[in-house]
């Protein structure tokens, strides 16, 4: 059933496909989680790749400290159960970095989470967030590489408030505007959800069901582009 769901959404072989998720809101699932990430694997095929958040929550903790904790190989993601699940999948390869790390099998998987420990944006920024390693989003990030290879990005039983690559938005916001015209801007904030509307209004958002979850798809390299113009467009003395 599940697979069916995926192709009426329009999930294909060769796909790179990353998803935010509720096992929840799927409802009951015949084997559990597993069942949820064959289906995804089948339906992707041998050439295909999925790739899952496998970020990590680290209360009030200093970067250096958070650093010194950080094991890339044990640390778990608080991310949700399937996130987890494929985090601990034999063959599961993960990006390198305290926080805002991925998971991801198939094709593209070891290009994707390769060198995330070299990336780099907005650690000049005057008030940077905790919540964020250095080097998570930006400049050679998997997020920049999810967005350059247009992957699928979906959203299972959750909305647009937990999307990561809106994170991503704000760096390039900082990186090819902000810092134009200071050198020690601010962290520029917006509405996460609001954003998700704007692009569902402009058709950019297929929506669908996976089980009882709803279920939102769109294009990485849409969504970060369309994020930006909106963004700029309704803000163009700071965005210029």
């Amino acid at each position: 059933m599940i697979k069916e769901c995926l192709v009426a959404l329009g999930i294909a072989e060769d796909d790179i496909v990353f998803f935010h998720s509720s096992l929840k809101s799927i409802g009951h699932v015949v084997s559990g989680v597993d069942t949820v990430i064959d289906a995804f694997l089948e339906t992707l095929g041998s050439s295909g790749t999925l790739v899952l958040p496998a970020l990590c929550k680290w209360g009030n903790m200093g970067r250096e400290a958070i650093k010194k904790a950080w094991d890339i190989q044990t640390t778990p993601t608080f991310a949700g159960l399937i996130p987890e699940t494929l985090r601990k999948r034999q063959g599961s390869v993960r990006s390198d970095n305290p926080s805002h790390s991925v998971t991801a099998v198939g094709r593209y998987a070891s290009e994707i989470t390769k060198d995330h420990k070299r990336a780099h944006g907005r650690e000049w920024a005057a008030d940077q967030p905790r919540w964020a390693a250095h080097g998570s989003f930006g400049e050679n990030s998997l997020w920049d590489k999810l967005c350059l290879l247009d992957a699928k990005y979906m959203f299972i039983g959750v909305d647009f408030g937990c999307c990561t690559m809106l994170h991503h938005v704000q760096v390039l916001l900082l990186e090819n505007y902000l810092r134009k015209t200071d050198s020690n801007a601010s962290w520029p904030p917006f509405d996460f959800g609001r954003m998700g509307k704007k692009l569902e209004d402009l058709g950019l958002v297929r929506i669908g069901n996976i089980g009882g979850a709803v279920t939102r798809l769109t294009s990485s390299r849409s969504l970060v582009d369309t994020a930006i113009r909106i963004l700029r467009e309704e803000d163009s003395d700071r965005y210029r």
